[in-house]
């Protein structure tokens, strides 16, 4: 019944699908006709056939025997060579892949034009005439190997210098499309569906995906990862360019419907079992289906598609919470009163306020023995998401063809909290996305050897998250904390609670937020030949429209890590920490008041690209590109700047850029690409090339965004100690207009600097290949590859204050450079990164029964500071010290040493129309016929991490706790061997405690502990699918059973330990990726 009504849900949604069309990405297919002795064929004529649509283009070769065919749709064709005194000359089962240079080279033998000569096309060609570094990933393949999750981006990783990004991989709802490439920042990669613009330009993670649409895997006919050395025609970005074309309908009607299930019992339970003893609940159904086909035969063609997702999965999460006799004031330690000077010896309980008893008696019970680690709950994440997608392609005559697409996304997802209500509540929580697309557009061929695009794409997403603890009680009520906002927008539950060295308590600080993006893009291109030159020339123009608001935190955040009751002394112990929450002394708390801003970001891109045939063994790419970003402004100028000269907050104001933004405009980026494609011998291509992009867009969350800025937003941060005149205890609450904008102060706000000379990032990469077939169907590729970047963004304190002396004694401010300010939040162009690699690939395809592909790579990435909002396991935006900058230049979050990854998909060749028992009996056939195999095996560097700690008051030279905007990455002392000894070393003490030490001197906060000095445990996965193919009465209907594994050995690849030196859990692993997971799946096709 599901399948019959995925079936009718496609015949409806394509015949309701609205006047607005889709693009389909295109490419080129060059040639030189020769006879039999290797003499070109001049003015002969060479026909181009689609097999599946029976459109036809014909060329003439010119007098050095050439042709080449513009605008060729992916597919698969048929080309033909025909001239009086010679026998036509067919190449069949050549391949056209999305953006390919494809050279189909003819030869023709002397005879009668009614006499016919075939060849067929080899399955893997040499890049003869392309210095592009790329990998084509088939419809085929998209939907043969297992893919977990069906998003077909993750295919992306099978091509050398891919990494999966931590934002990939964290939790039950990871962003999808978020990898590293050549060990840049995963927001550095540029998605484009059919050639338009399908990047996610929300400045922060709502969304969850770096793309607003995501087809399934059977509404993709096939996509590209262009990772080096890109045509000019495409820029914004500098990691890699995906490039997919969506499938299209054809001269015969099909469809298909399927439903994937996952259920509890199928899959393992995992190396940390739940505290009920119980399997993780793990529901889940993936059900949809396509139809295409054709409108007018010939002339016009529709696809439809459409995927519902629906999940409920739990996994175990473990905490770190009070225990039982700590919450009714038991301590191991003796306590001292800051403000009364009583002592209370160990054992002894401890005066409380009822604020802080409320909270501990709130918590559930601990479910483990001991203090670390000791509340497991088995976390359960919702997931319903629904996408839709339509498009219609139309031949109008030879010359002019038109298309067009829409696109629709709604999600709602909810992540309950690891520690529940009403003490609990953090986490993101309820997320709400709701993406639109819509693309249209037209090509026009004047000529044989000039072509005219246009394009034409809009985007919108409607994306925020809300707390758990949304409308419920607010902090007055419930608790009686005083000065916490009413707005029914923010207000409700537990203000965040950070007691150091204990899981946060409360809601997340960040949360409610949300971001509103659209896109508008329009394009135009233009190509033409010229003897030896294919060029082609174009302008692309995008406005970026995003509603935000990102202001946090918008309900609170009180923090406990100044040790106040520690006595005189005392050895350093997290139990201070929790002692001064129960006097509720708090070392800082902060507050933010709520804005909505309406950003514009204009963009404007240029280009000309020459492809150069210099001879028929070396091709030249040249190209150059110009790219133009603007500054945010903000649609009602309510933007501001801090200017270091005369130490004063700039408003913006009517007028220029300049006066709008408060940034000059970057008007420099010029970005040269060249390559070449040299073939000294037939079956080698020695390929290399050079080129410069330009980053324009950084998802930073709001660290970046200068209409969160003073006065308009007050980011108050209080930081104090008990010496403090007027110190506030967590009971008295907040401080009534801390954050009213008329009552801006300086001295209390956390302001935003972004130089006006800030500019573009801009990135430098190159590489060296050499190409080998070595029989018919198998390539290898042998390459280097590096890229400099320069001029990322990067955060810090632009008023980061000295050091304290030994003694502690000196507040705060008084030790900043600019005493009139507190902290000033830097977002500066200091980012840098280096990479290099060896990078291999090995292709082999045999008889259209068995593709394998293999891809090593070999690598280094350094860099002094890892993108925001993508830097887990203690990597920072922002350094240690600001005054310091060479000190974290060492290995990136996104080094990854080496990573092997393997495919395979494998048509065993028995049954009908396969090479062996074609003639066998129904009842055999259905035994033995239609199976395929297929997996991907994984090897690679476990994740890095980077040893912190959390300093008390007298250590710290900043008020900011938020990385992203600019706290500052305090690392500890390392002296000896970081890892536990290898006979000790579990997931309970993976690191040496004994060698990591907190600093004791407050005059040296900053450890000399680098970054990324430890990885955690290598990861290995396999994948593996099997199905069965059963034929149906009707044409070229089919029955595919299908049954996946993912980590078919159920091998425990556990994440990184816990590398924050202040915590209790400090060298634990308390985490794993998926054990075992089944899949069972059917496909119900015509």
């Amino acid at each position: 019944m599901r399948l019959m009504a995925c079936l009718l849900t496609l015949f409806f949604t394509a015949a309701a699908a609205p006047d607005a069309f889709a693009q389909f990405e295109t490419a080129t297919v060059v040639g030189t006709v020769r006879d039999s002795s290797a003499a070109i064929v001049a003015d002969a004529r060479v026909t181009l056939t689609n097999v599946e649509t029976g459109v036809t283009t014909e060329r003439t070769t010119d007098a050095q025997g050439n042709y080449e065919f513009f605008n060729v749709r992916i597919g698969r064709y048929v080309v033909a060579a025909d001239k009086n005194g010679f026998s036509v000359a067919v190449v069949d089962n050549v391949q056209v892949t999305v953006g390919a240079r494809l050279r189909v080279d003819v030869a023709m033998a002397v005879g009668q034009v009614t006499e016919k000569v075939e060849v067929r096309a080899s399955a893997v060609q040499l890049q003869t005439d392309s210095s592009e570094r790329s990998q084509v990933i088939s419809g085929e393949m998209t939907r043969a190997l297992p893919l977990n999750g069906r998003e077909y981006s993750q295919l992306a990783l099978l091509s050398p210098g891919v990494r999966l990004s931590a934002l990939n991989t964290g939790g039950f709802t990871p962003r999808e499309g978020s990898f590293n490439v050549n060990g840049l920042r995963s927001t550095f990669n540029n998605f484009l569906i059919d050639g338009v613009d399908n990047n996610a330009y929300g400045t922060s993670n709502q969304g969850f995906s770096n793309q607003v649409m995501q087809p399934s895997p059977d509404a993709v006919a096939e996509f590209k990862v262009v990772t080096n050395n890109r045509s000019a025609e495409y820029g914004r970005s500098a990691g890699a360019t995906i490039n997919v074309a969506y499938a299209s309908g054809t001269n015969r009607y099909r469809g298909a419907a399927w439903d994937f299930v996952r259920r509890t019992d199928f899959n393992a339970t995992g190396f940390f079992k739940p505290a009920n003893g119980q399997k993780p609940r793990f529901d889940r159904d993936q059900f949809g289906g396509v139809i295409g086909g054709p409108i007018v035969k010939n002339r016009a063609f529709f696809f439809a598609d459409t995927e519902l997702f629906r999940q409920d999965r739990e996994q175990p999460a473990l905490s770190t919470v009070a225990t039982s006799a700590q919450r009714q004031g038991l301590l191991s330690v003796e306590v001292r009163n800051p403000f009364t000077g009583v002592l209370y010896p160990a054992g002894t309980s401890i005066p409380m306020t009822d604020f802080a008893r409320r909270v501990l008696n709130d918590l559930p019970d601990v479910s483990n023995s001991g203090t670390v680690n000791n509340f497991t709950r088995s976390q359960l994440f919702n997931n319903a998401t629904d996408k839709a997608g339509g498009k219609i392609d139309f031949v109008v005559n030879p010359r002019l063809s038109m298309f067009g697409r829409v696109g629709w996304r709604d999600a709602d997802i909810f992540d309950n909290p690891t520690i529940p209500l009403p003490s609990g509540g953090g986490g993101n929580a309820a997320t709400y996305v709701q993406n639109k697309q819509v693309a249209v557009g037209a090509t026009y061929t004047p000529t044989g050897t000039s072509l005219l695009e246009f394009r034409f794409g809009w985007s919108a997403t409607t994306a925020g998250k809300d707390p758990a603890a949304l409308g419920q009680p607010s902090a007055q009520a419930a608790y009686g904390i005083t000065g916490l906002p009413n707005d029914p927008r923010v207000a409700g539950g537990l203000p965040p609670q950070l007691i150091n060295g204990y899981s946060d308590l409360g809601r997340q600080a960040t949360n409610p937020q949300w971001q509103y993006p659209s896109v508008f893009n329009p394009k135009v291109n233009y190509s033409w030949l010229t003897g030896r030159h294919s060029l082609k020339t174009g302008y692309e123009y995008q406005r970026v429209l995003t509603e935000v608001q990102d202001v946090n935190p918008l309900y609170g955040r009180d923090q406990y890590a100044g040790q106040f009751t520690r006595p005189t002394g005392a050895a350093a112990n997290n139990l201070y920490n929790l002692a001064d929450f129960m006097f509720g002394l708090r070392s800082t708390f902060a507050l933010s008041n709520l804005l909505v801003a309406k950003l514009q970001q204009d963009m404007h891109f240029a280009y000309v690209q020459d492809d150069w045939r210099v001879n028929d063994r070396l091709t030249l790419n040249l190209g150059l590109r110009y790219e133009f970003a603007s500054p945010w402004v903000e649609e009602n100028n309510v933007l501001s700047n801090f200017d270091p000269a005369t130490r004063s907050m700039v408003a913006a104001t009517d007028g220029s850029l300049k006066d709008r933004s408060t940034v000059n405009p970057d008007r420099n980026n010029f970005a040269p690409r060249l390559g070449f494609a040299w073939t000294p011998l037939e079956k080698t291509a020695i390929r290399g090339g050079y080129g410069i992009s330009y980053v324009h867009f950084h998802r930073a969350g709001g660290g970046n965004v200068l209409p969160i800025n003073g006065p308009q937003v007050i980011n108050a941060v209080v930081v104090q100690t008990p010496a403090t005149v007027g110190f506030r205890t967590t009971q008295e609450g907040y401080p009534a207009g801390l954050t009213d904008p008329t009552r801006f102060n300086p001295l209390a706000a956390n302001i935003t600097y972004m130089p006006e000379d800030y500019r573009s990032s801009r990135v430098q990469s190159w590489y060296g290949s050499v190409q080998r077939e070595l029989r018919d169907g198998l390539l290898v590729d042998l390459a280097y590859v590096g890229n400099r970047a320069d001029g990322m963004l990067l955060f810090a304190n632009f008023n980061q204050a000295v050091p304290n002396n030994s003694a502690g004694t000196i507040p705060l401010q008084d030790r900043r450079p600019i005493k009139e300010f507190a902290d000033i939040t830097y977002a500066f162009n200091g980012g840098k990164s280096r990479y290099h690699a060896f990078q291999g690939k090995l292709d082999w395809r045999v008889s259209g029964q068995l593709t394998l592909m293999q891809s090593l790579t070999l690598s280094q990435t350094k860099d002094n500071g890892a993108g925001s909002l993508e830097n887990p396991n203690g990597n920072f935006p922002a350094p240690q010290d600001f005054r310091n900058m060479d000190a974290d230049f060492g290995l990136s979050g996104y080094h990854q040493p080496y990573n092997s990854t393997t495919s395979l998909v494998w048509d065993l060749p028995f049954g009908k129309g396969r090479r062996f028992m074609g003639d066998a009996s129904p009842v055999v056939d259905l035994l033995l016929g239609g199976w395929q195999f297929a997996g991907v095996n994984t090897v690679a560097a476990g994740d890095p991490v980077t040893l912190t700690y959390v300093p008390g008051p007298a250590f710290q030279v900043s008020g900011i706790q938020q990385d992203f905007r600019g706290g500052n990455n305090y690392r500890p002392n390392v002296n000896g061997d970081v890892l536990a000894p290898d006979g000790s070393r579990t997931v309970q003490n993976y690191l040496n405690r004994d060698a990591v030490v907190i600093p004791t001197d407050p005059s040296q906060p900053f450890g000399n502990a680098p970054r990324n000095s430890i990885r955690g445990p290598r990861f290995w996965g396999l994948d593996v699918q099997a199905s069965k193919r059963i034929q149906m009465p009707w044409s070229n209907g089919g029955l595919e059973l299908r049954v996946e594994a993912f980590n078919v050995l159920n091998r425990s690849n556990f994440r990184a330990p816990n590398g924050n030196r202040s915590a209790i859990a400090f060298g634990t692993i308390t985490s794993t990726y998926d054990p075992r997971i089944m899949q069972v799946s059917a496909k119900l096709s015509f």
